[in-house]
């Protein structure tokens, strides 16, 4: 093994996990790679979870949090009732940490069923 090959080795066990931070409104969250050969799939899954947050349950597929703070601000008066009046609302939250393979996981369970259906009439002929 020459120093270049290990080199590379320590490189990529420095860079991962890699996480992908999405969000919905005021809502964040992450999608972990822990290996190269998963960061497309996070990558392509931050972003339609983003857009389809509620089609997915991330908080029961979690393995870690983190905390991040939001600034809440609202046109509605009746909302910031516990700020002074104009100033912004800092609220502290956390947001679910995802390994991609979980949410592959679910998915392919998911499909499953549909795949078994259909697959299902053919061997009965």
């Amino acid at each position: 093994m020459d120093r270049l090959t290990l080199f590379n080795r320590r490189k990529i066990k420095r860079t991962f996990p890699l996480d992908f931070y999405g969000e919905e409104g005021s809502w964040r969250f992450i999608i972990r790679a822990e290996k190269p050969s998963e960061v497309l799939d996070a990558m392509y899954w931050r972003a339609y979870i983003s857009c389809h947050r509620k089609d997915f349950d991330l908080l029961h597929m979690a393995t870690d949090k983190f905390n991040y703070k939001y600034n809440y601000s609202s046109a509605d008066s009746s909302e910031l009732h516990y700020a002074s009046a104009g100033a912004p609302l800092r609220v502290n939250m956390m947001g679910p940490i995802v390994p991609i393979s979980a949410i592959l996981a679910k998915i392919h369970e998911q499909s499953a069923p549909e795949n078994a259906e259909i697959l299902r009439p053919a061997m009965q002929s």
